[in-house]
């Protein structure tokens, strides 16, 4: 524990620290995600920074993103990199929402690298926020193309059926006799009026 508000700084032991937390967060039960945490790291270009260093930069961190009033601790992994724990619940009970945080963590970074001398290190893109009007109008293209692309597969299936029905016509006029493939074979029946006489051989005899 490199940095803090609750007086920790130095303790190894997270249980040392979490019950302060807890105490803050069992004030409002009915707070959900009641811990917020984020993770702070340099570039492989950038100094080796001390524990006072990085306790300077956690301090300026948390009241740039509103924090500062809540029980929050900075706990220092490894050379490059700590972690930032905080109690969205002041023991006061007042809720920090947090809202817009990596917008607001991202400029907040990009300060400490300003003062601190350190390599920028690469954004994500924020879109632009889209007004609601603009929203309808998106969907609104967005249901008109969906519905342009069924009337097509529409006129295309259309077609197709009126060309298959033209093939039928056509060859049921040219071949108006052609047989049935799907007609059952007929099995050829014997004919009673056959008088042909068997021939018997002569050790072969007739009962009567």
């Amino acid at each position: 524990m490199i940095a803090s508000n609750i007086g920790v700084e130095g303790h190894l032991d997270p249980s040392q620290w979490a019950g302060e937390l807890r105490k803050a967060m069992h004030s409002r039960p009915e707070i959900r995600n009641p811990v917020w945490h984020a993770s702070l790291r340099n570039t492989a270009t950038d100094p080796i920074l001390t524990d006072d260093a990085w306790a300077d930069m956690g301090q300026s961190f948390a009241e740039d993103m509103g924090f500062a009033d809540h029980p929050w601790v900075m706990v220092r992994h490894g050379s490059d990199h700590v972690h930032v724990v905080v109690s969205r619940v002041s023991d006061l009970g007042e809720v920090w929402h947090g809202r817009n945080d990596r917008r607001a963590a991202q400029s907040a970074c990009t300060r400490l690298e300003q003062e601190h001398g350190l390599e920028q290190a690469p954004r994500r893109r924020v879109q632009k926020k889209v007004s609601v009007g603009a929203e309808r109008e998106q969907f609104k293209d967005k249901a008109q193309k969906v519905e342009a692309g069924r009337a097509v597969k529409e006129r295309e299936r259309l077609q197709l059926a009126k060309a298959m029905a033209e093939s039928r016509r056509l060859q049921k006029e040219s071949f108006p006799f052609a047989p049935n493939p799907r007609a059952p074979e007929r099995t050829p029946v014997a004919n009673p009026r056959n008088t042909t006489h068997r021939q018997y051989g002569r050790d072969e005899g007739i009962e009567r």
